[in-house]
This record gives structure tokens, C-alpha cells and sequence, in this order.
């Protein structure tokens, strides 16, 4: 469905059996060491922990094309969007029944906006490729709860239950949408053009990194005359910490920069270019809405984030325009943050 042909259905599943077995391995290691060093019991430490194993692991499920392609081919519409309603509550009745937090009208809502999600395409598909009003629907909903200071919808799901468990628990429910919207447009919707997976071709590298090249002497003096960022390189005071910066671009690719890239350029300006039929105005239409996305980060408003986002973001969109590739767009989304992070920290 997402790009027509499905070369997918000729490739194995074993490389995201192997991802998951690795990614699972990880994050009960991650778990053990985060519970005893906030010190939380383990009747809070074991629900909180398998919560977030069973929505990272489902973030893994729209990365591997053979697995979207194989649930495709086995799950009517109508029943792969049952099935992404449950990839969200099952998480939430693991997290709130055994912690004690479990709430019906919490449970009614996150049942209601999964499900408004999931099945908008299932009982109104777009019969062409270009922005319908479903889309905007869809998109609107998945905005929606990640506003800063305009809903607190998951803070209110995912209350914290004491004993030393952190506040933004509600963490849960923000990854909850990684999932959702990816499966619900490239395999409920039929969107082309996104090549959204998590392997990273040679050719994809390739032009994320000349677009990252490109965006330096820009950015750079940009960010710097503007007050957004100042020189501080990180220093080397340990041999572990060029695997710190390599685990934090990792984290950036896959937890930040495909998800972003695949709403804003994969389905944004894939729609907007095929709708206005100038695919140059949507690339900046798009990269001026990824800015205005960002007003809310470190103070409302902050536009020195806005302009920065919004000439980083014509970069993203000018790899996808010219890749198709959503994974062209993330590498030079994770390189430009990773730079910030390290190099260039914002002031």
C-alpha cells in the first residue's frame, strides 16, 4: 500500500524478531537499573516497566515493511484497526490495574481517540492521493495531545502512582502514538512515496548527509547570531562517552526523527505537494508549520526554535523531495540535532 508494488512481501521477518528479542533484552536491563536507583517497589517498578516494553516494542512493528505487509495481507481494515486500538489500551491495563491507578473514564478516553484514529480511513478511505479532509482529521487528533498547554489528556490517563515513579510516566501514552499514526497511514491509508523503515540504505545516507552539509553554513551562523545556540563541544572525559553520543543519535533516529519526519514530510508534503501540484511551495508550506510545531519548546513562545526549525526543516523536506524517502529526511534530522546536542547546545 505505501509504495505501491510491495517488494516487502518478498523479505523475511526475522530481522525484527532479532530487533525485538535485542530491544526487549535492553530495556528490562534499562528497567532494573532505573528502579533501584529511584528506588521504587517492585510492585509499582514491574507494571510501570512492562507498559513501556509493550509500546516500544509495538513502535517497532510500521519500522519493518514485512511485518506492515504481513499484517496487511492477514487483517481486513476494519480488523488491523481493532487491533491498533488494542495497541493501546492493552499497555494501559497493564500499567494502571496492577499500580491501582486504573480509572474507567480514563480507559473510556484513550479507547474513544484510539479508535477515532484507527478507523477514520476504514469507514471513509481517500480514493485519491493528494490531502483530504480525513487526513487533516487524522493528523489533528495525533497533534493534538502532544501541544505543550493544550491538552494534558495523557498526563490525566497516566497519573503517576507514587512511590518514587517519575511524573512524566505519561510518557507511555506519547510513544502509544508512534504506532497508531505510522500503521494507520501506511497501511490503512493508501500513501505513497514515504519508504519509512528503520534499516538505513547507502543511498539514503548518502543524501541525508549532503542535505546536512548544506544546512551547516546556514544553520550554524544562524543559530549563533540569533542567541539559539552557543559553541560548546562536548568533552571526552571518559572512553564510554562516544558510545553515549552514538547511543543518543541512535535514540534521536528512532524515537524522534523518523516519527516527525513521516507525519511532516511523509504524509504533509507528500499530500499538500500532490494537492497543490508545486512541490517546492509545500516543502516550505511544511517546513514553516515543522517551525510553528516547535513555538512551545523551552518557553512559550520561542521563535528563535520556530526559525531555526522551520530553515532545518526545509532541509528535511528538500532530501525527501528529493528521495521520496522518509529515511533520507531522519538522517539529516538526527545529524542536525545531534550537532545541537553536542557541538552547537542551545543557549
Amino acid at each position: 500500500m505505501a509504495d505501491g508494488a510491495h517488494p516487502s512481501r518478498k523479505q523475511s521477518p526475522r530481522p525484527f524478531w532479532l530487533t525485538l528479542i535485542l530491544l526487549n533484552a535492553g530495556l528490562i536491563i534499562a528497567a532494573f537499573i532505573a528502579a533501584d536507583r529511584l528506588d521504587v517497589p517492585a510492585r509499582l517498578a514491574v507494571p510501570v516497566a512492562a507498559a513501556f516494553l509493550v509500546q516500544i516494542s509495538a513502535c517497532l512493528i510500521p519500522l519493518f515493511p514485512a511485518v506492515r505487509s504481513l499484517l496487511e495481507d492477514r487483517f481486513s481494515p476494519a480488523s488491523l484497526a481493532s487491533l491498533l486500538v488494542a495497541t493501546a489500551l492493552v499497555p494501559y491495563l497493564i500499567y494502571s490495574l496492577p499500580s491501582g491507578v486504573f480509572s474507567l473514564k480514563s480507559f473510556a478516553t484513550l479507547l474513544a481517540f484510539s479508535s477515532a484514529v484507527a478507523f477514520v480511513y476504514v469507514l471513509a478511505p481517500p480514493r485519491e492521493h493528494r490531502l483530504t479532509w480525513q487526513d487533516i482529521t487524522v493528523l489533528v487528533l495525533l497533534a493534538y495531545p502532544m501541544v505543550s498547554g493544550l491538552s494534558d489528556m495523557f498526563r490525566e490517563i497516566y497519573p503517576t502512582p507514587g512511590g518514587n515513579i517519575p511524573r512524566d510516566v505519561y510518557a507511555i501514552g506519547k510513544i502509544m502514538l508512534i504506532p497508531l499514526g505510522a500503521m494507520v497511514f501506511l497501511s490503512l491509508r493508501p500513501l505513497r512515496g514515504t519508504r519509512y523503515q528503520l534499516a538505513i540504505s547507502r543511498s539514503d545516507f548518502t543524501a541525508g548527509l549532503k542535505n546536512y552539509l548544506l544546512f551547516l553554513p546556514i544553520g550554524i551562523p544562524l543559530s549563533l547570531a540569533i542567541g539559539f545556540a552557543h559553541w560548546g563541544p562536548r568533552t571526552f572525559d571518559s572512553w564510554t562517552d562516544p558510545f553515549e553520543i552514538a547511543g543518543g543519535a541512535a535514540g534521536l533516529y528512532v524515537a524522534v526523527a523518523l516519527s516527525e519526519e513521516l507525519y511532516f514530510r511523509g504524509v504533509i508534503q507528500n499530500l499538500l505537494a500532490a494537492t497543490l501540484k508545486r512541490p517546492g511551495l509545500a516543502q516550505a508550506l511544511v517546513a514553516i508549520l515543522f517551525g510553528l510545531a516547535h513555538i512551545s519548546r523551552g518557553g512559550f513562545p520561542n521563535w528563535s526554535y520556530v526559525l531555526m526549525a522551520a530553515v532545518a526543516g526545509w532541509f528535511y523536506g528538500r532530501v525527501y523531495s528529493q528521495t521520496n524517502s522518509v529515511v533520507a529526511a531522519a538522517v539529516t534530522h538526527t545529524l542536525v540535532a545531534v550537532t545541537h546536542a553536542f557541538v552547537f547546545p542551545r543557549v
